[in-house]
């Protein structure tokens, strides 16, 4: 094998473990993103929920 094999073929592998390495972080990041968007989309349903109800009130106490 020539020196300019052996470096491409260092350089390939050296390449993988990075892209391998960054993959694995992301979808740890990923992850964590989705847990804090289901929390964000639950208690946005809880808002809409008390707004709903304020609305209620407010349009029974202007009936009454």
């Amino acid at each position: 094998m020539t020196p300019e094999l052996i470096a491409i073929i260092a350089a390939t592998v050296a390449l993988a473990g990075l892209i391998l390495n960054g993959n694995r972080g992301l979808t740890q990041r990923m992850d964590r993103l989705e847990d804090r968007l289901a929390s964000v989309e639950r208690e946005q349903a809880h808002l809409a929920g008390l707004l709903e109800g304020l609305r209620e009130a407010i349009s029974s106490h202007r009936a009454a």
